[in-house]
């Protein structure tokens, strides 16, 4: 049975996975604690007397990324299977938690993972799915509640008094964050609160009613984890090929759709047609490629998730944009190169993701 907490290291940051306690990870910027996610929480049973199973580190030949996979068992009631798989890149992580119910269970009221961000953080920034612009905040002395809702906020963003800055974003299954909405006899709540010294996001995805009937079925949820230090230079843009976005022919379909189904100019890149275009590029390029106004954004194409009969079906592309940085990076590398994706527009052209895509990856030294 894993007993140890594992390391995964990067130029300006660590990742520990702990195998028991409060925290199943915690993400250290600038040589201390940012980040500290907790346990989930299946009906009346917390991930915090499971039991782990499994545990498995990973690092890729070229340095360019590392992951944890993870197992537990929460061993009571129906028993729960808690699995988890983080994979980091420099300036990323693109975290994936799996609940099961196993012995002919269900999962039935549902929390994730609390997060605790530690400060002192000078600033708040918060997108609320359905609102156009960022909430911003800065943090009292004193607790206080900044958001309560059956609402879940989108992304959200610190900056802390040393320059720090730190991310949180949903993956492409935001709709699944808002399945209290679209379940038979269900509700979600999110809060976010806290003060300077620490704010806390705790995520109540489902609370069924008494009498509702519960759907016996497996959960996944997608996060993304973005983090940043001041002073770091800028890279060099000589002998780069640049491609711009905005004026790229690529069917409609690949194309980002609001409520309603209209078609937005950006591209989504959770599609067919825009994965291909990107990797079609990429295979083509003989020299460091930047690709201009690759501005990830919200997208309601259920297509787009190969879910076409749903019709509608709210995502965030954030987690496909770095997925392709990851693999244009790693296929370029090959032969000297780089790829970076600069992120100018839109209601997420200032998070510290935007700014990370427009950089090149440092290499991550072995993990422990």
């Amino acid at each position: 049975m894993p007993t140890e907490e594992h390391l995964i290291h990067g130029a300006d940051f660590t990742f520990r996975s702990l195998p028991n306690g409060k925290d199943s990870l915690i993400l250290e910027v600038a040589g201390r604690p940012r980040l500290h996610c907790g346990r989930v929480r299946c009906a009346e049973f917390s991930e915090l007397g499971a039991l782990s199973r499994k545990f498995r580190l990973h690092g890729s030949i070229d340095n360019l990324t590392a992951s944890f996979e993870t197992l537990s068992v929460i061993p009571f009631g129906c028993e729960y299977e808690v699995e988890r798989d983080l994979e980091a890149v420099d300036g990323f992580a693109t975290a994936t938690v799996d609940i099961r119910a196993v012995n002919h269970g269900k999962v039935g009221n549902l929390a994730l993972e609390d997060l605790e961000f530690d400060g002192p953080w000078n600033k708040l920034e918060f997108l609320v799915w359905g609102e156009e612009q960022f909430r911003t905040v800065e943090p009292a002395a004193d607790e206080q509640e900044f958001h309560h809702s059956p609402e879940t906020p989108v992304m959200i963003r610190l900056t802390a008094d040393d320059g720090v800055r730190v991310e949180f974003a949903t993956g492409s299954d935001l709709w699944r964050h808002r399945s209290g909405f679209r379940t038979p006899g269900a509700s979600g709540e999110f809060v976010l609160s806290g003060s300077r010294d620490k704010i806390v996001f705790r995520r109540q995805i489902l609370t069924y009613e008494a009498e509702a009937e519960i759907e016996k079925r497996p959960w996944r949820f997608q996060t993304v984890f973005a983090w940043s230090v001041p002073g770091r230079e800028a890279d060099s843009e000589a002998g780069v090929r640049s491609i711009d976005l905005a004026s790229a022919s690529i069917a409609e379909s690949g194309r980002r759709t609001g409520c309603g189904g209209k078609v937005q100019p950006e591209l989504c890149l959770a599609s067919a047609p825009a994965r291909k275009f990107f990797r079609t590029q990429v295979r083509q390029a003989s020299s460091p490629l930047r690709f201009e106004h690759a501005n990830f954004g919200l997208c309601m194409s259920a297509a787009h998730l190969e879910r076409p009969n749903k019709k509608e079906l709210e995502h965030l592309d954030l987690e496909d944009w770095i997925a392709f940085y990851v693999w244009g990076n790693r296929q370029l590398l090959k032969n000297g190169h780089w790829l970076t994706m600069h992120c100018d527009r839109g209601q997420f052209a200032d998070s510290v993701s935007a700014a990370n895509l427009a950089r090149r990856p440092r290499p991550l030294p072995d993990s422990e």
